[in-house]
């Protein structure tokens, strides 16, 4: 299946090489796991993800999320070249046991964006294609957020309580999802959430409306890098990483020459079914 996921890739380098974005922007790398030991595109090995770390270290200015809405960090920013955020989604245990270390040894901050009920509750993550897995992933304990969110590396975003599609969802249960993943990290871990991300990388205008009563950043699916001067700070692109980001397509990715692999596997999905659309996001 990974292979697949690399010819998607493939066919987007040529898009990449006219119209990719060659301003200078904000880059929000997504991750879901780390070192899970499955064949799962969202699962990226421990050792990739080492060397993908010490690649951004070398060649990169890396920021906390909330760099990005400090407005004088942010002015400061926009003066240099691409600048990068890492975040995680749903709150996998392995971010804990493989990718926290990794972090640690570079000195990269990460916001790690939690499904809430599951953390709370500690029930196996079974949304998506989790849902057919025969072993489903842990979450996170609160005593391992503590942990990672004390070592000042860490910031703990929400991605609603039960990792629920917002774009399908009436008003009032918007705001149940909300407001009770704000309440619970706020509570679990000792400080308001001010960074969410969409679940599924869905919004409509009033679910984003609703999401800036409540935090001050949101991140969207799809693939982009967001230009100094004009994103969008409830709705910032991010670019998906992933198990079949080999080195070099992970270099292509950070330079804007993968931004129409979205397309290509809309496209793709199209003519071999939904082989993909399943994965959490």
């Amino acid at each position: 299946m990974n292979v697949l996921h690399s010819l998607v890739k493939l066919a987007a380098i040529p898009y990449g090489v006219f119209f990719r974005e060659r301003r200078p922007g904000l880059i929000i790398l997504g991750y879901h796991r780390v070192g899970g030991g499955t064949r799962s595109d969202i699962d990226v090995p421990t050792a990739e993800f080492t060397k993908q770390m010490s690649y951004l270290r070398k060649h990169y200015t890396v920021v906390s999320m909330d760099a990005v809405v400090n407005r004088s960090v942010r002015e400061d920013l926009s003066t240099r070249s691409d600048v990068v955020v890492v975040t995680f989604d749903d709150g996998y245990r392995e971010v804990y046991d493989a990718a926290f270390p990794v972090l640690q040894e570079y000195r990269i901050p990460a916001t790690v964006y939690l499904a809430t009920r599951y953390i709370e509750a500690q029930e196996p993550l079974d949304f998506g294609s989790l849902a057919r897995a025969s072993c489903r992933p842990r979450p996170l304990t609160w005593v391992q957020v503590r942990e990672m969110v004390e070592s000042g590396l860490i910031t703990a975003g929400a991605h609603t309580h039960g990792h629920a599609d917002l774009s399908h969802l009436p008003a009032g249960l918007v705001r149940n999802e909300l407001e009770r993943s704000r309440e619970l990290i706020a509570d679990r871990v000792g400080s308001n959430p001010q960074h969410f991300a969409y679940p599924w990388g869905r919004l409509t205008p009033s679910v984003r409306r609703t999401v800036g009563e409540y935090f001050r950043t949101a991140v969207r699916g799809g693939c982009g890098k967001n230009p100094f001067g004009t994103f969008d700070p409830l709705a910032l692109w991010r670019r998906p990483i992933q198990q079949s980001d080999a080195s070099w397509l992970f270099r292509l990715k950070l330079k804007s020459y993968l931004d129409g692999e979205e397309h290509m596997r809309t496209l793709a999905t199209r003519l071999r079914g939904p082989w993909i659309q399943s994965e959490p996001v």
